[in-house]
């Protein structure tokens, strides 16, 4: 009858801290995805947008994560995309209009 039950009360708080403490529980799901395809549905011109690299693309999403707890997620999509191209333009002398 109480053949499942742990040898000694403490045994059952050290198997259920065990099962926290796993990287089972502090494995993440994404829950925002970014694309140049998004992005270029937002209203950035494809020319821009195809000037992006992969590591660009983190950086924006990266920017993203930090803004999201503030605004709505596509807003802060656009500004953070925006906002990365134009300082990228800038540092590679681009005097050209980004809009």
């Amino acid at each position: 009858m109480f053949g499942n039950l742990p040898a000694s009360p403490f045994s059952f708080w050290r198997e259920r801290s065990s099962v926290l403490d796993s990287l089972d529980w502090s494995r993440k799901f994404d829950i925002f995805s970014i694309s140049r395809l998004s992005l270029h549905s937002s209203g950035i011109p494809v020319e821009l947008v195809a000037s992006l690299t992969d590591e660009d693309m983190q950086t924006i999403a990266d920017r993203i994560a930090e803004m999201i707890a503030i605004e709505p997620i596509e807003k802060i999509a656009e500004f953070v995309a925006r906002l990365y191209i134009a300082e990228k333009g800038a540092k590679s002398g681009n005097t050209e209009p980004l809009c």
